[in-house]
């Protein structure tokens, strides 16, 4: 088998394990609107998240949160953020913190963001 010469790691050129490392983190449009589907479908009065609300469940998620447990955000991350966060809160799936970009998932919350992924 051929091994990449750039590659310290020695895995074979085109294995699946690079090809996998290659596509992490990357989510298709269609896996991402099935999912909101799903969240949409659960009840007439939920609504569908936008991109943003799924990139903040996404962050939550990748740092394997629960309900209950605090997860800071970088503050520049906030800013970019805030409006996706308001929408969050006032949908009841988080809830601010006393401290400063701190956010915690609710149990609705802990669900959908289960559900997206």
């Amino acid at each position: 088998m051929a091994k990449d010469r750039n590659s310290t790691t020695g895995k074979p050129v085109g294995s699946k394990a690079t090809k996998a490392e290659g596509n992490r983190g990357k989510r298709s449009t269609a896996a991402t609107s099935a999912a909101t589907s799903r969240l949409q479908a659960r009840g007439s009065s939920e609504r569908q998240l936008s991109d943003g609300e799924i990139s903040i469940l996404a962050v939550f998620r990748k740092y394997l949160m629960t309900p209950g447990r605090m997860l800071c955000l970088n503050n520049t991350d906030i800013g970019t953020m805030k409006r996706s966060l308001d929408k969050l809160t006032a949908a009841g799936l988080l809830i601010p913190e006393d401290f400063k970009g701190s956010y915690s998932l609710t149990r609705s919350g802990f669900k959908a963001m289960n559900e997206l992924g």
